[in-house]
């Protein structure tokens, strides 16, 4: 089994998330992706403005119905505490024994990896499946197996989106209509 791994925040989860999750299944063969919300990113530890994980989880649990091959973990949000990406490969390893793991990033998340806990013990882990951010330059990850995901450039980011919702402007082309629907119920990425 081929199973990709995407993390991160989603604050909010927005259509540039699942454009990548479907591009890299589909270019690398994988039989799902799991996305996986961090609890609480280790470089977003002071971040006070963070939204509370459980509303994240459900932003990304709901733009994730009828998507063929993309299914949402609650590991990190469960485990609680700050998540470290190699914790959560190791439960995946438990869980899928003998499966081929793959980790989708951005490339402005590549070039920090050396900074990430246990860094090296990660990079014989998992492949690394990497979505360009700009058209610039690659950069060398020594020890580290990376592909490069094809696909068009998304200038969509969620500290854009949450920007954008914070002025009340319109931000509906870049949100999955239930996600659009949270936020607003729940009165999300509003002034206090």
């Amino acid at each position: 089994m081929r199973i990709g791994i995407f993390g991160g925040t989603f604050d909010p989860v927005h259509r540039g998330h699942l454009e990548l999750a479907q591009n890299a299944r589909a270019q690398f063969s994988l039989d799902k992706v799991v996305f996986v919300p961090a609890y609480q990113p280790p470089h977003k530890q002071n971040t006070p403005s963070l939204t509370p994980a459980q509303d994240r989880y459900e932003m990304v649990r709901l733009s994730l119905e009828g998507e063929a091959g993309l299914e949402i973990s609650d590991c990190e949000v469960s485990r609680k505490g700050v998540s470290y990406t190699v914790d959560t490969i190791l439960e995946f390893e438990k869980k899928y024994p003998g499966a081929e793991l793959f980790l989708i990033l951005g490339k402005d998340t590549l070039t920090g990896l050396s900074g990430w806990h246990r860094a090296d013990e990660l990079k014989k882990m998992v492949r690394f499946l990497v979505a360009r951010r700009e058209t610039d330059e690659t950069p060398e990850v020594p020890g580290a197996r990376v592909d490069w995901i094809r696909m068009p450039l998304c200038p969509v980011s969620a500290s854009g989106i949450r920007q954008a919702i914070k002025q009340g402007k319109q931000v509906d082309d870049d949100l999955p209509l239930k996600v659009q629907q949270y936020i607003r119920e729940h009165k999300l990425y509003r002034e206090n």
